[in-house]
């Protein structure tokens, strides 16, 4: 749906903020919308470009946003095609999506759902809140994928990064939540990363150190051998030395550690 412009047509008018400012909502998640006052705009796919490009890199001169999106043409015609997308983006909405004249930017009343989230997270990783307390885990653990089907290198940056931010955040989240006896969230929040990246070590530590932490050694053991055989299968590697002791070291019942060795790899991990 398209919304027109209150700026006489004109490529540089632009309506003031104040009365009759619009909510302007950039989606990036699961595919890319901007939505205003709940109506989503209809934008050609070379000014979504633009508009993602600038979202994810941050404040960026003109010059390196048309050669990365127009690598193909000479510096002239990717200037001139980034004028044009730059100028159906003013016709759109009365209020701006990009400002900025050498350098470009989003206009700062943009709610981005990417940027709220990358800012939640940070919370988590540099303040050490609880994701869970700021309700953040049910979007971590089923946050969807950033841009899907777009595949320029620097989406594909902006993907990696945003999914290292989500399983350092969710494997902390388990932590915290441990520490705090609530279980069935950490394992949550702990699956939930495990499930991310099945062949990431962290994350099953974390797991592992929940089902200690709540007296569950078998499942511990459990989810040990399904993590080395998944290495085994996959890269041909063993779990580190400290994971395989964290398990080792909750077995202390004599009779069951007679029945362990089988649940481990036929006792390769048992003294």
């Amino acid at each position: 749906m398209r919304v027109e412009s209150t700026g006489a047509g004109h490529p540089d008018s632009e309506a003031p903020h104040g009365e009759g400012h619009q909510a302007v909502k950039l989606r990036m998640l699961d595919g890319f919308r901007v939505v205003v006052d709940q109506q989503t705009l209809s934008i050609p796919l070379s000014a979504r470009r633009v508009v993602a490009f600038v979202a994810l890199r941050g404040r960026s001169s003109r010059a390196e946003v048309a050669g990365t999106l127009w690598p193909e043409v000479s510096d002239s015609k990717a200037q001139a095609c980034l004028r044009t997308a730059l100028w159906r983006l003013r016709q759109l909405s009365r209020d701006p999506l990009i400002t900025g004249d050498e350098t470009l930017r989003l206009d700062e009343s943009l709610d981005v759902d990417v940027n709220t989230l990358i800012t939640a997270i940070r919370r988590v990783i540099n303040d050490g809140e609880c994701g869970a307390d700021q309700g953040l885990l049910p979007k971590l653990a089923t946050m969807g994928e950033l841009l899907p089907g777009w595949y320029d290198d620097w989406v594909l940056l902006g993907r990696e990064r945003l999914r290292q931010l989500q399983l350092h955040a969710l494997e902390l989240t388990a932590q915290a939540l441990t520490c705090e006896g609530r279980y069935a969230e950490a394992i949550e929040a702990a699956m939930a990363a495990v499930r991310l990246e099945p062949l990431r070590e962290s994350a099953t530590r974390v797991l592992i150190e929940v089902h200690l932490a709540e007296d569950n050694v078998v499942e511990a053991i459990r989810r040990l051998e399904f993590f080395r055989r998944s290495l085994a299968s996959e890269l041909g590697v063993e779990p580190t030395a400290e994971l395989v002791e964290l398990v080792r070291s909750r077995q202390t019942v004599p009779d069951a550690r007679r029945e362990l060795p089988d649940m481990l790899g036929r006792g390769r991990y048992l003294a």
